[in-house]
């Protein structure tokens, strides 16, 4: 298929329109329509329905049109990347990072280190839900990122490991657990849990809230932060007690008090992902650097 059939069908499903659509690309009305009928013949399916005042996507040509946007959007960027190169400019590399990683002191210096090794590229960050994250990912419109497992829709994306991030418990520092070394989940049915939105991290949510119900706690009582990485700032306000990852408690405020739980069975995991059909070399870079630095971070 070439692409200029792709940008010809486009043009037409956007103009709704043959005699619009060829004026819009310079080309004469009947060379277009030939065009779009080759197309159909080479899908096998009608993309347009013929009306008498124009033109509208078949259901068929909805699906195509959807994706030959984005493949044309894709060959677009990669020109434009192709230019820059040509003429000795920086590459750009989009960075996501979850709301629940941005903190992390952790994936900061991983961040720290890809920029010192990689000085010739721009890198831009980027911070999202996990769910909307994966989906720029799948788009491309994000190159990596950083996600935390458990989270549903990374079965849709490639990832590599950087480190588990276990579970602790945020009180007040007048709080009764505060000079105890651990606790247990059971222990917690006296305060308030304070939680997340489920629609910014529903994997995670999920995961904690079994492990509350494992313990017989009833979390639907449960107050909301904003973020994950709000809920220790809620703690400070004295709305409840929390759960939250280890790298979200290492510059926490003299108001909190961070303790062990001996039982809790849920560990999240941060890692890097992107979007498994993505082969570009700087993304693929980035990569090999980020398991290189991991592993002496972790020495």
């Amino acid at each position: 298929m070439e692409i200029r059939y792709l940008r010809y069908f486009v043009t037409v499903a956007e103009c709704r329109h043959f005699t619009r659509a060829a004026e819009k690309l310079g080309i004469a009305q009947p060379p277009l329509s030939q065009q779009i009928k080759k197309l159909e013949q080479e899908v096998g399916v009608p993309l347009f329905e013929r009306l008498s005042r124009g033109v509208a996507l078949t259901p068929a040509g909805q699906v195509l049109y959807d994706d030959a946007v984005k493949i044309l959007a894709q060959l677009d960027h990669a020109v434009q990347r192709v230019k820059q190169v040509a003429r000795g400019e920086r590459n750009q590399l989009r960075l996501g990072f979850a709301s629940s990683t941005v903190v992390s002191q952790a994936v900061l210096e991983l961040v720290r280190r890809l920029q010192q090794a990689h000085p010739d590229i721009d890198f831009q960050p980027i911070e999202l839900p996990m769910p909307a994250l994966v989906e720029t990912l799948r788009e491309q419109d994000v190159d990596l990122a950083f996600l935390r497992l458990p989270c549903y829709a990374s079965e849709h994306v490639a990832h590599t490991p950087l480190f588990p991030d276990p579970f602790k418990l945020v009180v007040p520092a007048n709080h009764v657990f505060a000079k105890q070394q651990s606790v247990t989940l059971s222990q917690l049915g006296d305060d308030p849990i304070i939680l997340f939105p489920r629609d910014i991290g529903p994997g995670l949510h999920d995961a904690l809230v079994d492990a509350l119900k494992g313990a017989g706690l009833a979390p639907s009582n449960a107050s909301l932060a904003p973020q994950l990485h709000s809920a220790t700032a809620m703690v400070s306000a004295g709305f409840g007690i929390a759960l939250v990852p280890e790298s979200l408690t290492t510059q926490l405020s003299d108001h909190v008090a961070v303790v062990a739980v001996e039982d809790m069975p849920l560990v999240s995991h941060v890692v890097l992902a992107w979007q498994r059909t993505n082969t570009a070399q700087v993304v693929r870079r980035c990569i090999h650097t980020a398991r290189e630095q991991v592993t002496q971070m972790g020495s």
